[in-house]
């Protein structure tokens, strides 16, 4: 009996380390070899993070040691969307991830949370901005952090204004598959609407993927119309939802919402 007991002990054991992510003696994150690697977006709610309410960008490396470009998603937040804020992270033997910024305007960004086992998001995430600098707030502000797999395939899907479809669209998309300086993603392909205010393969161009939000234009230089559109995906990659789409040209003015979805 005293033999069972000990088995059925380590066992316990052993399955306990398996769902958290550690060796029985907690010596050992499983995350430290899983990739991090991509476009990650960390945003709050929270009253204490108004002033930031959201970062995007690139992060590249593994659990155990990696490095992050990002920047705000706000216009209207207290840092500008064009600074480039660079920073550094370790996951600890405990499964504790930290992001520290190296060069934060006037003061230090902290990102924490726990990996996940698949290194695609984090739980229990915060950040905070301490030091002299008009984006500081004294509490971590509680946020989701997520990686955003790429927009790459073929999407079809709709653009409505207030008085239904206007443009039917099949779009074929590739992300790069590195950033710019700030952290930026963008995009190629070209794309067919159905209707005769475009011609068909339109390239698509003047684009941005950054966390879940995307923008991109369509120009065609035959019939010189232009659709601009701009929204948020979804995490896996597959649903594009058109927040706002404008049209301007001979067929101009218009304007709507819409959705993409990966075929």
């Amino acid at each position: 009996m005293y033999a069972f007991r000990r088995t059925f002990f380590a066992l316990a054991l052993t399955l306990a380390a398996a769902l958290t992510g550690c060796s029985p003696e907690g010596s050992v994150y499983t995350t430290d070899t899983v990739s991090v690697t991509g476009n990650w977006q960390f945003s709050s709610s929270a009253t204490a993070a108004s002033k930031l309410p959201a970062l995007s960008g690139v992060l590249s490396g593994t659990g155990a040691s990696f490095t992050a470009i990002l920047h705000s998603d706000s216009a209207t937040s207290c840092i500008a969307p064009t600074t480039a804020i660079a920073l550094t992270g370790t996951t600890s033997a405990q499964g504790v991830t930290t992001l520290t910024s190296s060069n934060f305007p006037s003061g230090t960004l902290t990102i924490s949370g726990s990996l996940a086992i698949d290194g695609k998001s984090f739980t229990s995430a915060t950040y905070t901005v301490s030091g002299s600098t008009s984006c500081a707030f004294a509490s971590p502000a509680n946020a989701t952090a997520n990686d955003f797999l790429p927009i790459s395939g073929t999407y079809t899907g709709k653009f409505s204004d207030a008085s239904g479809p206007v443009l039917t669209i099949s779009a074929l998309l590739s992300q790069s598959p590195t950033s710019d300086a700030s952290g930026n993603f963008t995009l190629t392909g070209e794309a067919s609407f159905g209707n005769a205010c475009f011609s068909n393969n339109v390239p698509v161009s003047n684009t941005q993927v950054t966390g879940g939000n995307f923008t991109f234009t369509y120009s065609d230089p035959v019939t010189t119309n232009s659709v601009v559109a701009t929204g948020t995906f979804s995490t896996d990659g597959t649903t594009l939802a058109i927040s706002n789409w404008t049209l301007t040209g001979p067929c101009g003015p218009d304007s709507g919402t819409g959705s993409l979805t990966k075929q």
